[in-house]
């Protein structure tokens, strides 16, 4: 099967032992749940972006591709074969619409190395392999290397990529629209003060052209509980982050990697997939035995949690979002 048969957006667990094994697609429209096989899920290492595309690559060829997995047949956009398999643990994200060729970046970045590849879409190229370095300093005044995903947010808006870079910089990788060389530069931006909780997970979301920042403040230590959930939109006119209330018309879906290697952030519209508006929906990866989906709803400041997932433990992988690319 090439397409999904479940409405989008829905979260996927691996049911069996292996990965080439049919998962579980549990829909939070209609809170209900199908074991299915795609095939490009069991037959490819697969990388979801926020924008619902996914990135695919074939073990045996190195073939890469885009899929979109709704739609009649599963569009698929060609991509350059990598020169080698990429690392077990990778972030893959998207500096805009694969539909617009050119003007669309594949970014893929290690989350255990400070090491990230590039490639244009359309762009007749090929994988471009780089390495970074980013410094900063820490409370003692020493110096620290800093990871671009590793535990934090990171989000594409307008053709560039943003991440919590520290306290008070949001850092920014641009790419030239000739070869998508990247850029990396930094805003100065005082970030969400979470000195006061000892328990936290930080998100970056893109929604409606606009960058959000979702911080998940936990009960204490207790990674199992969520005390607050709080909202920021990037005002980069000042720079500043503005506390919001409400998010219209969208939700906002988070998760990541276990124990918080790699968090994942994205919208979509609520009425256009049979959804409430002004809700977050947070798979907690941070307590990943548990499978807790928690659902704040910020019009009415109540939260609900869910655990659909109750029935399987120690997945081979934490759930992941599969998303609609018409968000």
């Amino acid at each position: 099967m090439e397409t999904v048969e479940i409405a989008l957006p829905f979260l996927v667990h691996d049911v069996g032992l292996e990965y080439a094994e049919p998962q579980s697609h549990y829909s939070i429209a209609s809170q209900s749940m199908v074991t299915a096989a795609v095939d490009v899920l069991l037959d490819h290492r697969c990388f979801e972006t926020p924008l619902g595309w996914v990135l695919a690559l074939d073990p045996a060829s190195l073939a890469t591709f885009l899929w979109r997995p709704e739609g009649r047949g599963g569009e698929r956009v060609a991509l350059p074969a990598m020169d080698e398999d990429l690392p077990m643990n990778c972030k893959c994200l998207l500096s805009g619409d694969p539909a617009a060729a050119a003007a669309c970046v594949v970014m893929v970045l290690d989350l255990d190395a400070f090491v990230f590849w590039l490639c244009r879409v359309g762009g007749g190229g090929k994988w471009e392999r780089h390495v970074y370095s980013l410094t900063v300093f820490n409370a003692k005044d020493q110096p620290v290397e800093r990871h671009m995903a590793n535990r934090h947010g990171i989000a594409a808006l307008g053709g560039k990529v943003y991440y919590e870079l520290n306290g008070y910089a949001l850092g920014v990788v641009e790419f030239n629209p000739v070869d998508a060389k990247p850029k990396l530069t930094s805003i100065e931006v005082d970030m969400v003060d979470t000195s006061a909780s000892p328990a936290w997970s930080s998100y970056l979301v893109e929604s409606c052209g606009e960058l959000f920042l979702v911080v998940v403040f936990f009960q204490g230590y207790n990674v199992h509980e969520v005390a607050e959930v709080a909202v920021y939109k990037m005002d980069f006119s000042a720079p500043a982050w503005r506390k919001v209330d409400a998010i219209g018309d969208r939700v906002f879906l988070l998760g990541g990697d276990s124990i918080g290697e790699s968090n994942f952030g994205a919208s979509c519209s609520a009425s256009k997939h049979g959804l409430a508006g002004n809700c977050i929906y947070f798979l907690n990866h941070i307590a990943i035995s548990e499978n807790f989906l928690h659902i704040i709803n910020l019009e009415e400041g109540t939260g609900e949690v869910l655990r659909p997932f109750k029935e399987f433990v120690d997945p081979l992988r934490p759930p992941f979002w599969m998303l609609p690319t018409d968000p």
